[in-house]
């Protein structure tokens, strides 16, 4: 698979197999695999051997080369895998992965199925038997385990796409309700719409038992306040609650919330002035009072951080402190004396003379007042600093962090969901001059020595104390002015039992076998 958001994943998992999944303490457990890996050639081989008995709802095989197929389509770039924020992103650990996701598609103009004349099948994604996958890496990668619950490890249905075609095939899912794992779809509308069904086959492919649920019906909405209502209406199970209602709606005992691991933050183009300097990187940063826009303005539905990696997630270091050990209140005068530097000697002494600094951030009316407060605290502290603030679309915004850097704004507002939990996922993929994910330039050589050294470190305990140390480089350097940590939080109807999000904003594979409706 090759989504882009969260929203889809959730989705997605109902439908199609993993290799590897989470338990409810993010520990990373087999699914389609039977059993944890066999890792040798130094951490750079990987031996999975597939479960028996596997099938799609149609009967077609689950084995060893529908899995070698569905990585291999992921990194093929004729089917744009290698996408901004898609899954391919988490799988080129694989040897000759990233040059073939980066290469240009050879199949003819037009093509139902598109397939790049390459191929890793064979070479470095092996079907050694039916029951028995072979991935050989670049070099070791400690993380890549857990790179395999995501969708780049989802089997897909290969005779529905060579039927239907790249792009066509999701649309026909639910003709005879397809499906390889949980559910299958019964309703696709595309006007908001998706209903799942029970597949009643799935206890037979040794994945434990059916759910006991017989159908998940959702919704996709507009607004969080038409979900709201929604559900006050008794329309729904589960429902979102918009920000201005959080106090309100914390006394209610069908209220539900726990931390996220996902970071809110502002990020600094380190390749355009004035952020290609570290002295204005840190002015900006210690003029941020975290803990007042946390409190004040989002009301408590996030908890102010200095953190790339969040709080929960493993690896994270509570012992982190913020640029220049400033409070999460941040520091005027540090920030003042950073400016005050930045001025003399990159703006020949006057303020007016330094680069207007263009601030981006979503229109989104839940986000407008953290630009006015971030605005009104930069506007007092880096008193006669030109900033203008340009409050666009959520679509646009992932466009401009996205897009060619000749694009690319001076400084965005934006946030970051885990992938999978593991340090990796928060420092080098988001950081390391390499990665293609590093949109924003951060080149912190210090820390790439660290991050680097950890991505093959074996040993764990030593491999997170690397990534901490590159963490605190990081903060210290701005790579990112982070904000907060996110909360979730929902409304639970209380005839639904065994159902809650997990920390990475999912529920398990164990909850929705397990989750019921009560009369």
């Amino acid at each position: 698979m090759c989504i882009r958001d969260r929203y889809s994943y959730q989705m997605e998992q109902l439908l199609f197999p993993q290799l590897y999944t989470w338990d409810n303490n993010l520990n990373t457990i087999p699914w389609a695999a039977d059993g944890m890996p066999q890792v040798t050639n130094g951490g750079a081989t990987y031996v999975i051997k597939i479960k028996p008995n596997l099938s799609w709802s149609d009967g077609t095989p689950i084995d060893a080369t529908t899995f070698a197929y569905s990585l291999n389509r992921v990194l093929d770039p004729c089917v744009k895998g290698g996408a901004p924020g898609s899954a391919a992103y988490f799988i080129t650990a694989i040897k000759g992965a990233a040059a073939f996701n980066g290469s240009t598609c050879t199949a003819a103009a037009g093509a139902l199925n598109p397939v790049d004349g390459q191929t890793l099948v064979g070479k470095s994604i092996i079907a050694t038997d039916s029951h028995t996958l072979t991935i050989d890496l670049q070099q070791p990668a400690a993380y890549f385990l857990k790179a395999l619950t995501t969708s780049a490890a989802m089997a897909v249905p290969q005779q529905l796409i060579e039927k239907y075609g790249w792009k066509a095939w999701t649309d026909h899912l639910a003709d005879n309700q397809l499906s390889g794992n949980l559910f299958g779809v019964k309703l696709w509308d595309h006007k908001g719409h998706i209903d799942f069904v029970r597949n009643d086959g799935f206890k037979n492919f040794g994945l434990g038992a059916n759910p006991i649920l017989k159908e998940v019906d959702t919704t996709i909405y507009q607004s969080g306040d038409a979900a709201y209502a929604d559900y006050n209406n008794g329309r729904e199970d589960i429902g979102a609650i918009p920000t201005s209602d959080y106090s309100a709606a914390k006394t209610r005992s069908d209220f539900h919330q726990g931390p996220t691991l996902t970071m809110g933050y502002i990020a600094p183009n380190w390749n355009i002035a004035p952020f290609n300097n570290v002295d204005a990187r840190r002015a900006f940063a210690l003029a941020v009072n975290k803990q007042l826009i946390a409190d004040s303005v989002l009301k408590g539905t996030v908890i102010a951080s200095n953190h790339f990696i969040p709080a929960g997630n493993p690896g994270y270091n509570s012992a982190l402190q913020g640029v220049d050990n400033a409070p999460l209140t941040g520091d005027e005068t540090k920030a003042k004396a950073y400016m005050a530097k930045y001025v003399a000697e990159a703006c020949s002494g006057s303020i007016s003379k330094c680069p207007v600094v263009n601030f981006y951030d979503n229109n989104d009316p839940s986000e407008l007042p953290v630009t006015s407060a971030l605005m009104a605290q930069w506007n007092t502290v880096l008193a006669g600093y030109p900033i203008k603030a340009h409050n666009v679309s959520f679509s646009d915004l992932i466009n401009l962090a996205y897009g060619p850097a000749a694009a690319q704004p001076q400084l965005l507002a934006i946030g970051y969901a885990v992938d999978f939990p593991d340090p990796w996922d928060w420092t080098s993929l988001q950081a390391e001059p390499t990665s293609s994910t590093n949109f924003f330039h951060i080149n912190d050589t210090a820390a790439t020595a660290l991050m680097t050294a950890a991505d093959v470190n074996q040993d764990q305990t030593s491999r997170f104390q690397q990534y901490d140390q590159a963490e605190q480089l990081l903060v210290q350097d701005v790579g990112w002015i982070t904000l907060d940590q996110s909360k979730q939080f929902w409304l639970q109807n209380a005839k639904l039992h065994n159902f809650a999000f997990d920390s990475n904003l999912f529920p398990s594979m164990s909850q929705w076998q397990t989750a019921y409706l009560s009369a």
